[in-house]
């Protein structure tokens, strides 16, 4: 009887203790639902910049604004120059869009790392194309093949592109094409 006592006793504490309201027991559980919500919505909103982030690169090398302004704001600011571009705002955007269009053709890219964090995104990839139209003034089409390392990061505001910086191989993009001294034949 005293060792069934033994035994019962710390079991009937247990099952009590565990069927009881425990607010400290509750309010860490609801802490810890809280947490995972915002982990989850934070999640969310990550993979959405990366969505967004691709869109941004599918439409620069198609050549393709239809539907820009669904993913990048009227503000927008490019930190990449280029030759006979100087509007501002998402008409910046279609302008470098539709002059590096021109410029190459085949595009062709290989994600290699992409990277969301806060407000931005971070792609790296590697690029191919074909210089098949002037640069600017000065660099007539080669219609040679580039094949060079990229970067782009872009900032964003509710959801849209308002800042962009771009940084390329332009060395080896210039050595492929002939316009440098180095390797003319176009190697990596």
């Amino acid at each position: 009887m005293k060792y069934s006592l033994l035994i019962t006793l710390p079991l009937l504490a247990m099952l009590c203790s565990c069927g009881g309201s425990n607010p400290e027991h509750d309010t860490m559980m609801a802490d810890q639902q809280a947490m995972m919500t915002a982990d989850s919505a934070k999640h969310a909103e990550l993979e959405q910049l990366e969505r967004t982030a691709q869109r941004f690169l599918d439409l620069w090398f198609t050549g393709n604004t239809e539907g820009i302004e669904e993913i990048v704001a009227e503000n927008f600011v490019s930190h990449m120059s280029m030759p006979g571009v100087s509007s501002t705002g998402i008409q910046q955007l279609k302008d470098l869009v539709a002059k590096a269009s021109t410029a190459f053709t085949e595009n062709r890219t290989e994600d290699m790392h992409l990277i969301a964090e806060g407000d931005r995104v971070v792609m790296h990839y590697r690029w191919k194309g074909v210089n098949s139209g002037a640069m600017g003034e000065g660099m007539p089409a080669t219609n040679k093949p580039i094949d060079v390392h990229t970067v782009d990061v872009l900032r964003f505001e509710k959801g849209k592109v308002v800042e962009h910086w771009g940084y390329m191989e332009e060395f080896k993009m210039m050595e492929q094409l002939g316009m440098m001294p180095g390797d003319e034949a176009g190697g990596n």
